[in-house]
């Protein structure tokens, strides 16, 4: 009982000082999920920097890909051959955002971002070819996406300078067709086998309300 009116306590003197954001203010936000298998995870580094008491300069980036390698023998156990794929992804979210000072803790804010996207997919494949030697193949697809977003969210200071946030929006993302690279390396004059330049056929416009499905813990570092 003691420690649960000391940990009362505790929660009562944060909420205390709780103070909302102020001109001049930056902040950094990291999304928590505290019902999902990652409580805490970044799916982008989000920073805010308020040129107003109850306006701000939102900006959004993500940079990150991964890599996979296999590896086997030829038929006749004299080479090692590897084939590995790997992508890359991109995205910037510059936008703004005006708050609104209808309670003392909560900051609700409604606004608007800019989605610009870059994802880039390679393979690289191994086989032998007719003169014992190692033929390659390296193929790689890249598409650049883009679209706008009207967001609506608020923010809670349950501290000073340390709130909890949720954010939903409404908006379109379009999906270019792209554009896929092949080039062969030892060919040795397979028929048909010829380095080439294609641009892709399909493009895809995705629209609708939109949200995400975690809360924003921020806090202001300046």
């Amino acid at each position: 009982m003691k420690h649960t009116i000391i940990l009362f306590a505790f929660f009562i003197s944060l909420n205390a000082l709780a103070q909302k954001q102020e001109e001049g203010n930056v902040t950094l936000e990291l999304e928590f999920a505290p019902l999902g298998s990652e409580p805490l995870k970044i799916n982008s580094l989000r920073t805010r920097y308020f040129y107003k008491d109850n306006k701000a300069l939102r900006l959004s980036v993500y940079a990150g890909g991964k890599r996979s390698s296999t590896s086997s023998m030829t038929p006749d156990s004299s080479a090692q051959l590897v084939n590995s794929t790997g992508n890359f992804d991109f995205t910037l979210r510059p936008g703004v955002e005006h708050h609104f000072d209808v309670a003392k803790k909560l900051s609700p804010y409604l606004g608007g971002e800019f989605f610009y996207g870059y994802n880039v997919n390679r393979t690289i494949n191994e086989s032998p070819n007719s003169s014992n030697s190692i033929m390659t193949m390296k193929n790689m697809t890249a598409k650049s996406s883009f679209g706008l977003n009207a967001i609506s969210g608020a923010d809670f200071y349950f501290s000073d300078k340390v709130y909890l946030g949720i954010e939903l929006g409404f908006g379109f993302i379009f999906e270019g067709k792209g554009k896929t690279k092949t080039k062969y390396e030892n060919q040795d004059g397979a028929s048909g086998l010829q380095n080439s330049i294609s641009k892709g056929t399909t493009t895809n416009i995705n629209w609708g309300p939109n949200y995400q499905g975690t809360i924003r813990l921020g806090y202001c570092i300046k």
